[in-house]
């Protein structure tokens, strides 16, 4: 093997312990010692020292009184930057702020980022909150909310079995849906109605309901929702549908 694949090959497996160290303290609450962090990734005492000091350094990361190692502000630099990216333009903002006034009803833009669901824009006020779970970022359990539900749908059954791998779909409530056929088959009839709804999956006395964003293509890209009490969605399910069709619909015109 030549210098520059032995330079390569280096430097691929020390940004893959690198990664690997920031996800290792990200998941621990108090932190990790560079003992700990040896540990956990098979590595020499040096060479934790080594990686951990160059992050440190970059502010990744920042030692406390008690020696652990922590996240540091170029973390959350860059949280901010991923949600600055995420940010809807004024008109779609204006959207949603119209769909949540007609709605009654706090009203989300999300839209795919990569293989993943992101939240773009939540529309709430005192009077409509929106979910205390949600904000602008990545959203989880994308099987137990109705946005979740309509984008799924937008893969196909493979797509969606690669999603369930990654991501799980865990049980958030007794109504949550957990089993692949059941949810498969429940997207199946998403595809037929352009439509997703939920009720209690997601939190319980929460119902949501997501209607596409689609390119000029006619690709989906996104989708716009509301969520308000379960009761209240029950008795109002139709013309809340209608509304959130329509708003989909204005927000795809003003994308394209």
């Amino acid at each position: 093997m030549g210098d520059d694949a032995v330079a390569r090959d280096s430097g691929i497996r020390s940004a893959d312990r690198v990664l690997r160290i920031l996800d290792e303290i990200a998941a621990a609450p108090h932190g990790l010692t560079a003992a700990d962090v040896a540990h956990r990734l098979d590595l020499s005492t040096a060479t934790a020292y080594r990686l951990l000091g160059t992050l440190v350094a970059r502010d990744y990361l920042a030692r406390s009184a008690d020696a652990r190692y922590v996240l540091g502000r170029a973390v959350d630099g860059l949280g901010r930057a991923v949600r600055s990216q995420l940010v809807a333009t004024p008109e779609v903002r204006t959207l949603l702020s119209q769909l949540r006034d007609t709605a009654r009803a706090s009203a989300y833009l999300t839209v795919f980022r990569g293989d993943d669901i992101a939240v773009a824009h939540a529309a709430d006020s005192p009077a409509f909150p929106r979910i205390g779970q949600l904000h602008v970022g990545f959203a989880e359990a994308a099987h137990a909310t109705a946005f979740g539900k309509l984008m799924l749908a937008a893969r196909d059954d493979d797509g969606v079995r690669r999603y369930l791998e990654r991501s799980g779909a865990a049980a958030l409530t007794r109504h949550s849906i957990t089993d692949e056929r059941m949810l498969l088959a429940q997207l199946d009839e998403v595809r037929a109605l352009q439509i997703a709804i939920e009720v209690d999956e997601y939190m319980p006395h929460l119902a949501c309901i997501a209607a596409p964003v689609r390119a000029r293509s006619g690709r989906t890209v996104g989708a716009v929702s509301v969520s308000t009490s379960s009761d209240d969605f029950r008795s109002r399910a139709h013309d809340l549908e209608r509304t959130v069709r329509r708003a989909a619909w204005h927000v795809s015109s003003s994308l394209s």
